[in-house]
């Protein structure tokens, strides 16, 4: 590299002042009429349906206050039907067990997306049911969704309607079930795999035993 080393500083790459909170808040509300914003653990949040999910992305990247140019995550979470006693050890996490009831169980898809020109960040939530779990791709709008849906298909059994290639990426692709939901198998369960080896449950295996 030609001329003296330099350190970056905390603001090189922006190209315009990002708007604080409030601003920011204010100005999706304009914008996005139909999300219902809110903060979740100090991260502004929009709640929206997924008949909107496209619409809203669309907006966040291309509006000149927004410019939501990168989507930094994607990732699920599955919050099952009937009654659930979250333990989260406040002694260690800091949060309080609390008790969750729900007569539908949902799959959450969250979308963290970043602007690297005004250097804000904020997230999107798109509730699903879990019997039926379907969400618009938005490889149209950020091509590196591409393999983050994949992967949430892969574990929760999303369905990204119009991807472009949809299919497993970590497990096998003849495996049954969809291991991050939480009604599936803690383990303990044989896996049979296409070349016909079954590797056994974990209490049943051997440290020494390899197999070929």
């Amino acid at each position: 590299m030609n001329g003296p080393f330099h350190l970056p500083t905390r603001t090189q790459g922006v190209l315009a002042d990002g708007l604080n909170a409030e601003a920011l808040e204010a100005h999706i509300a304009a914008v996005l009429p139909h999300a219902r914003i809110s903060y979740e653990r100090d991260m502004l949040t929009l709640n929206v349906p997924p008949e909107q999910l496209i619409d809203t992305v669309t907006v966040l990247r291309d509006d000149a206050e927004l410019a939501c140019e990168l989507l930094s995550d994607l990732a699920g979470v599955h919050w099952p039907a009937g009654d659930h006693d979250i333990q989260r050890q406040v002694s260690t996490t800091g949060w309080p067990d609390y008790r969750l009831s729900r007569d539908v169980g949902m799959i959450e898809v969250t979308y963290t997306l970043r602007s690297v020109s005004r250097n804000h960040l904020l997230r999107i939530v798109v509730a699903t049911p879990d019997l039926n779990p379907c969400v618009p791709s938005v490889t149209g709008v950020y091509a590196t969704a591409n393999f983050h849906e994949r992967e949430v298909y892969d574990f929760f059994g999303v369905i990204f309607t119009d991807h472009p290639g949809l299919e497993r990426i970590l497990m096998p692709d003849d495996w049954d079930g969809h291991p991050h939901r939480k009604d599936y198998p803690l383990g303990g369960v044989d896996v049979e795999y296409k070349n016909n080896l079954l590797i056994p449950s974990p209490q049943e295996r051997s440290l020494r035993e390899v197999v070929e």
